[in-house]
């Protein structure tokens, strides 16, 4: 793993850039503290900070082709690099390395942009070509590793992390006010979208070209659910636990990394036990290091009191006799880190798993482990989250006539009695009320928080469905996954797993988005992955690799206790930092936060989430050189 950043001119008559690559490199120097390589060119300035995993003594980067006319830098790891080495040298390819990355460059030559067909892994890569004077990037199918780009002015520039491109001179630093209702909306910025007017991100499985100063970017893969391309493989085997079995053992078997120390991320679900328990057999028994993070009982707040999850991962490390190790956060930790947290995230993303992971990080690397393996992904391909049962509710309530739905909303509304929203939804299309795993704030609440008009339905989410061709015959439940798919897992979840483990100089790896998993799961009928609660099939393949107490505990969900914290320890921290006449929010959000302080007991934990959205955009406000200029309007037509 590392950090890649490359400066592409324009033209032929522009000026050296060498001092900003340097400058870029600098500040992403936590990726890759095991080296740091550059090459400079009068058309292009490429360069990396290297964390070595694979060839630990001579991985460095950029490395050049045979004839030296292609140079490839690369933030990432090709899993299947063995298979491919062999038959590239078969036709005849010359290796200068035993580094993984090397693959792709040869890779390149020979197929052009096709090549991202073939590698196996998580990446974002650059390769320029000097004879035609070409940049050629990519990302990885699931957006597991990032990549951001900016116009400034002379050059094209990419790199790793936001931040790197915002101390650019020439960066527009002026705010993108749709990617600001998004966050209001998501708690993080979706697709393309920062809130960088003049940053973008390449989006997961697209590449980008630059010839000639111009900038064309295109798809290379599109999430397809549909069960044609693995049923007319084989046929029903298929779709059975035990082929999701192999298929998973398959994934964790190619992501180990035995040059380095490694942990696994231990919650004591399903999930990070399974890892753990495929991990134990495939390695012949060799014992494992788990790490889980546990919080002190919060002292006041919220009424719910948080779950712990250290009982249940003890059970599990023993079972599988891991070295299991338990940091344990109280309140003051985590508030005089929150800062540093969100500094480290890059860009704001409000999820409050954040704090357990940087911990998590820390530990790894403080007990020097290079690599952690993380269990993302099995909930968004497998339909894990409660938020997708409301797609059997609507079902169910789409059996009642219409009429009797809007005489029964309209009573629920005017007695103030439960169930309203609910109700409210099924007369609605998707697009009009699902905000994805981590919505937030409904259209209404951000209305009176931003003092503008929302539009109706979820521009978000429609351009989530328009990269899904046919996206009109999709199931409700496979819509509502989509959209989690384009926009809350890469944008939320990996996002902030990649910001928040490479700021600790540690690589965190997600078997479960190998792509035999994803296909398989795109590939699924709905009633393989929901039927009376999420992950059927994968419980179904899980039984008996890991222990029945694991299969039979339901999921712990939100175990954070943020909204205990902003009510309690946190609550004078947070007062001051929204209400402040000097916060960097005042003038967007006025004294309208205060009504969320104001929120009674049996509201509070939700109100302390939506609380944490205000605090962590407020918090990155102070630490980036963004020009916040509220005044400029926020009302949409």
């Amino acid at each position: 793993m590392c950090g890649i950043a490359v400066l592409v001119a324009k033209t032929n008559q522009s000026r050296s850039m060498k001092k900003e690559l340097d400058e870029m490199l600098d500040i992403m120097q936590h990726r890759g503290p095991d080296g740091r390589g550059s090459v400079h060119l009068p058309s292009v300035h490429i360069g990396m900070v290297r964390l070595a995993i694979v060839d630990l003594e001579n991985g460095i980067q950029p490395i050049w082709n045979e004839d030296h006319t292609m140079a490839l830098v690369c933030n990432g790891e090709i899993y299947n690099s063995q298979a491919l080495r062999s038959s590239l040298t078969a036709d005849g390819h010359q290796f200068k390395t035993h580094s993984d990355i090397e693959v792709v460059l040869h890779l390149y030559e020979e197929m052009g942009e096709r090549c991202l067909n073939r590698l196996e892994g998580i990446y974002a890569l650059a390769i320029w070509n000097e004879e035609r004077k070409t940049l050629f990037v990519a990302r990885d199918r699931m957006g597991v590793k990032p990549l951001y780009y900016a116009d400034i002015g002379s050059h094209w520039a990419f790199a790793s992390e936001l931040r790197a491109l915002a101390a650019l001179d020439g960066a527009a630093k002026e705010i993108e006010h749709s990617a600001l209702m998004a966050y209001h909306a998501l708690r993080f910025t979706p697709g393309e979208q920062t809130l960088y007017q003049g940053i973008r991100r390449l989006l997961p499985a697209h590449y980008a070209q630059v010839t000639s100063g111009i900038f064309r970017t295109d798809p290379y893969w599109k999430p397809t659910f549909s069960q044609s391309e693995l049923s007319e493989n084989s046929g029903k085997e298929d779709f059975s636990p035990k082929r999701l079995r192999e298929v998973m053992f398959a994934a964790v078997k190619s992501q180990f990394a035995p040059e380095v120390n490694s942990a696994v991320l231990l919650s004591g679900g399903l999930d990070s036990s399974a890892l753990l328990a495929m991990r134990r057999e495939l390695s012949g028994g060799q014992p494992d290091i788990a790490i889980t993070i546990a919080f002190e009982r919060p002292t006041s707040g919220a009424k719910r009191v948080e779950y712990s999850e250290v009982g249940c991962a003890a059970r599990v490390a023993r079972t599988y006799q891991a070295e299991h190790i338990v940091g344990v956060v109280n309140a003051r930790d985590a508030l005089d880190a929150l800062p540093r947290i969100i500094a480290d995230l890059d860009e704001p993303i409000a999820d409050p798993t954040a704090i357990p992971l940087w911990f998590a990080t820390k530990t790894a690397h403080a007990n020097g482990c290079k690599v952690v393996y993380s269990g993302e992904g099995l909930d968004e391909l497998f339909a894990g989250y409660q938020v997708y049962g409301h797609e059997r509710w609507m079902r169910a309530l789409n059996r009642v006539p219409e009429t009797l739905r809007r005489s029964l909303l309209e009573w629920l509304v005017r007695n103030g009695m439960p169930g309203a929203g609910v109700i409210g939804r099924s007369l609605q299309d998707i697009h009009d009320w699902y905000q994805g795993v981590g919505g937030i704030f409904t259209p209404e609440e951000r209305s009176a928080l931003l003092q503008t008009t929302i539009p109706r339905g979820n521009p978000v989410l429609v351009r989530a469905d328009s990269q899904m061709e046919s996206s009109d015959s999709l199931s409700a439940l496979q819509r509502m996954m989509l959209f989690d798919l384009l926009t809350w897992l890469p944008d939320n979840t990996l996002a902030k797993s990649d910001k928040i483990s490479m700021a600790h100089s540690v690589e965190l790896r997600v078997p479960y988005l190998d792509s035999g998993i994803v296909d398989f799961a795109l590939a699924c009928p709905d009633h393989q992955t929901w039927n009376r609660g999420g992950k059927r099939i994968v419980r179904q393949a899980l039984t008996g690799v890991v222990p029945s107490f694991v299969i039979r505990r339901r999921k712990a969900g939100f175990n954070i206790p943020i909204s205990a914290w902003l009510f309690g320890e946190w609550q004078e921290f947070a007062r001051e930092s929204l209400l402040s006449p000097t916060a960097a929010t005042r003038e967007l959000y006025g004294n309208r936060a205060q009504t969320l302080f104001e929120a009674p007991r049996a509201r509070q934990e939700r109100a302390g989430r939506l609380l944490f959205a205000l605090l962590t955009l407020e918090l990155w406000l102070r630490q980036t050189p963004l020009r916040t200029e509220w005044e400029s309007t926020y009302l949409i037509s």
